[in-house]
């Protein structure tokens, strides 16, 4: 009737989440197969295939390239989501926005240039600088 699941089973649904703590800064790219959670600094680039979550004292000075995030702490770079952009509270966006979708709340300060739909934010590898010549 019911069915127990092996260790090796149980331990592949099992992924792997990087906590970056309020007190910690970072100064370099960031790649992970697995969630991320940023409560301190990170000067760099951060690539994620999972979810990434911008605490409120969270800063990154650097663009964020993934699947999915909520973001409640400062972006100074680019974004860029296949799915889903959560931008909630206080948070600070300056940079441009390429997402399959977005959510917004009224208390956020966005300054850049957002450009949404899942056809355009799996096909673009990269930001134009079109507009800006």
């Amino acid at each position: 009737m019911f069915q127990q699941k092996s260790k090796s089973e149980s331990n592949q649904e099992i992924q792997s989440i990087s906590i970056i703590s309020s007190d910690s800064v970072i100064k370099g790219d960031m790649e992970s197969v697995g969630d991320i959670r940023i409560d301190g600094k990170v000067i760099g680039n951060i690539n994620c295939k999972a979810k990434i979550i911008i605490g409120q004292q969270g800063l990154i000075e650097g663009n964020l390239n993934g699947n999915q995030a909520d973001i409640l702490g400062t972006v100074n770079g680019d974004v860029k989501m296949t799915g889903q952009l959560n931008l909630m509270g206080n948070s600070i966006i300056n940079g441009n926005i390429h997402v399959g979708k977005l959510q917004m709340e009224s208390t956020v300060i966005f300054n850049g240039k957002c450009v949404m739909g899942e056809d355009i934010a799996a096909s673009t590898s990269s930001f134009s600088n079109e507009d800006d010549q």
